[in-house]
């Protein structure tokens, strides 16, 4: 009887952590991926070529989802 009591009471915790606003996402140091700096075009044969479609823009930085299995490259940030 106690462990369950303890489980519910747990999993009760964990759920209350879990659906609170977390607090990083207004602090600005989390980056969403809505943010594609040069995005290519979207399309299913585009792996491959994202080296040289962010050549001179910061470097590839990782392919985004446009829907029904198609990707587009997304760019870092230039430093400089």
């Amino acid at each position: 009887m106690k462990t369950a009591t303890f489980i519910l009471a747990l999993s009760t915790v964990l759920s209350a952590v879990m659906a609170s606003p977390h607090s990083l996402a207004d602090s600005g140091l989390l980056v969403g991926r809505e943010q594609c700096r040069h995005p290519g075009g979207c399309g299913w044969l585009n792996s491959g070529q994202c080296e040289e479609h962010c050549d001179g823009y910061g470097g590839f930085e990782y392919m985004q989802g446009c829907g029904w299995g198609r990707k587009r490259c997304c760019c870092a940030e230039a430093s400089g």
